[in-house]
């Protein structure tokens, strides 16, 4: 099979950390990607109301959201794993007994819990990076029978106080967490990650990982990259993607991206 499935993390992949902006060089790597036939996907663990129009503009064929839990292609949804609405109430519920905070992420909005014991602080400065690209911001509230609408995913902010134990015990039976450093939790229902996104493209396309490219820097990455034959990592990563790598390629804002591509022969 000639044509190849690329796959590329967003934060610190895509979009540049430093200055929040896309290469050009990134723009024009992709786009002759898909001018050579391979098919591009964005992997991430945004869900879809959050992939800004800077990554839209760009010309993907299509989108792997909320780390598998939503799969679109050609504007189209393939598949869609959600929480039930019953579930959703008792987490909101239950990370307010346990002393976390979180934002909620479905495919309509980002949603913060105003009763939570939220910092007000913190909640200033991230309400804004979600609308500054559009996306759609909630807010649950009590009571939490009429606010609370169901979410595919979750991302807990653990501070002094928090009940981490009893909150990692409580999860652990239904859904998969991955640590954003010491304090910061992403929450994925079981069976769900961006590795099982790209099997579900996989077999759409009656393909294997063999004809898979993924790119990425941070940890949430690290079982797409082991899933593909080739694992490719940001030139400023962590250091515990790279045994899951076969290339680390420059940083974000050095053409890493394009150098990439370019390195695998996928454009010239």
């Amino acid at each position: 099979m000639n044509k190849k499935l690329i796959f590329f993390d967003i934060d610190g992949t895509l979009l540049d950390g430093e200055t929040r902006t896309v290469p050009q060089s990134t723009v024009k790597a992709i786009r002759e990607a898909r001018e050579n036939g391979h098919l591009t996907f964005i992997n991430s663990g945004r869900t879809i109301i959050n992939i800004g129009k800077i990554f839209r503009d760009i010309g993907f064929d299509g989108y792997v959201c909320g780390c598998g839990t939503q799969i679109w292609l050609h504007g189209e949804n393939l598949h869609h794993v959600s929480i039930s609405l019953e579930k959703c109430r008792e987490i909101v519920d239950k990370l307010r007994e346990f002393r976390i905070v979180a934002f909620f992420e479905s495919e309509e909005a980002v949603s913060f819990d105003m009763d939570s014991e939220v910092d007000k602080n913190w909640l200033a400065s991230e309400v804004p990076k979600f609308q500054k690209d559009g996306c759609n911001v909630e807010f649950f509230a009590n009571p939490i029978e009429k606010t609370v609408k169901a979410f595919d995913k979750f991302y807990c902010v653990l501070k002094e106080g928090s009940k981490r134990q009893e909150f990692l015990e409580y999860i652990e039976k239904d859904f998969t967490w991955i640590p954003h450093g010491e304090n910061h939790i992403e929450v994925i229902p079981k069976g769900c990650s961006k590795a099982t996104g790209i099997s579900f493209l996989c077999d759409y396309f009656h393909t294997s990982f063999e004809n898979c490219y993924a790119i990425g820097d941070s940890e949430n990455d690290i079982e797409m990259l082991q899933a593909v034959k080739y694992g490719i990592a940001m030139g400023e990563c962590s250091p515990k993607i790279l045994p899951f790598c076969s290339f680390q390629t420059k940083k974000v804002r050095e053409d890493g991206i394009y150098h990439a591509l370019k390195h695998y022969d996928l454009i010239s």
